[in-house]
């Protein structure tokens, strides 16, 4: 199963991000560190949406009605998925909700959530709400779907997904774990929305910035000829 870095292993919480992508332990790429490169052609990841998505037209979801999603939002999401956790699981261990609060304003990317365009969130719930990722409800009952942040997480999780991992990276990972191509051209569609209405500024992101090659400023010897390329450290 593909999950974010940040999901809980229970059940309800399983369920809610049981979503695209894998733990990551690159750093934090900056998208405007990107250097154009010719080495992949990023057409071919997620530039279109598959035409083989499996979709549910009369699904509606609540963020898809709402502004864009605040890490105050966030928190509240998952302190309620929590709660839901520890009012059927009296007998686990889970973090308190001073703890959780904590975690998630950590995990906010200011490289992902800083630069939604306005409206993205709701732009992207309501192109995604019927994939098969956002079924399911809290054991109280209530439809996933309409839980304020459920169908935003996974746009902001597929965008902090690709500064981790490129789109290439994430590409890669979607085709190698996941065998029910149902699953897989679901999870392609729901990267290509974010991208879309989420994250535009990732589009090029073929690789992490922690991949590019980073050079210099430096003023080429008067003896170069105008042909000599400019040498590149990682």
């Amino acid at each position: 199963m593909m999950t974010f870095r940040f999901v809980p292993t229970l059940t309800a919480a399983a369920i809610v991000t049981s979503a695209i992508l894998m733990s990551a332990c690159s750093p934090e790429a900056n998208p405007r560190n990107v250097i154009a490169t010719d080495e992949v052609p990023h057409q071919g990841y997620f530039a279109e949406p598959p035409v083989d998505v499996p979709r549910d037209p009369s699904a509606t979801c609540l963020d898809a009605d709402l502004a864009n999603m605040t890490v105050d939002d966030s928190v509240a999401y998952w302190q309620n998925i929590f709660d839901d956790q520890r009012s059927h699981y009296p007998e686990q261990s889970f973090p308190s909700n001073q703890d959780l609060e904590s975690q998630k304003r950590a995990e906010w990317s200011k490289v992902v959530d800083d630069a939604v365009p306005s409206g993205g969130d709701a732009r992207f719930a309501r192109d995604v709400c019927g994939l098969i990722q956002l079924d399911g409800s809290l054991y109280s009952g209530l439809p996933l779907r309409q839980v304020r942040g459920h169908a935003a997480e996974f746009g902001r999780g597929a965008c902090t997904a690709i500064t981790e991992q490129g789109t290439l990276g994430l590409w890669q990972s979607l085709q190698s774990q996941e065998p029910d191509r149902a699953k897989v051209a679901s999870y392609e569609y729901l990267v290509h929305s974010a991208i879309t209405n989420v994250c535009p500024q990732l589009a090029e992101l073929i690789k992490p910035s922690a991949q590019i090659e980073i050079c210099a400023d430096l003023t080429p010897d008067s003896s170069a000829r105008p042909e000599d390329g400019v040498l590149c450290l990682n």
